[in-house]
């Protein structure tokens, strides 16, 4: 049986004592299916899924990329330094070589 014919199964509904057959289909159970099933295609990773902000995976997600924000800001902070000392030591050094030829 596949996940269709599960899904899609007349369900059984109870209306005043007797046993009627419905022919509605369940969606959401068809959904929940797929999602497990095929989480590549229709996980909550899937474009199509509406994620917002307080969602465990969504609030996950948020976490890793302001912490890989914050990295790169203070590795450019630290190659910013880097540049300044190295262009402050050339300066120094040019300084004290005019003194040297000055004397």
């Amino acid at each position: 049986m596949t996940l269709c014919q599960v899904c899609q199964a007349p369900a059984l509904k109870q209306q005043s004592g007797r046993a009627t057959q419905t022919h509605k289909p369940d969606n959401a159970l068809l959904r929940f299916l797929l999602q497990h099933r095929l989480p590549q295609r229709y996980g909550v990773h899937n474009p199509g899924h509406t994620m917002r902000s307080g969602h465990p995976v969504y609030e996950s997600i948020r976490r890793q990329v302001l912490e890989e924000q914050r990295r790169k800001r203070e590795a450019n902070e630290q190659a910013v330094f880097a540049s300044i000392d190295r262009k402050l030591a050339l300066i120094r050094e040019r300084g004290e070589a005019r003194k040297g030829d000055e004397s």
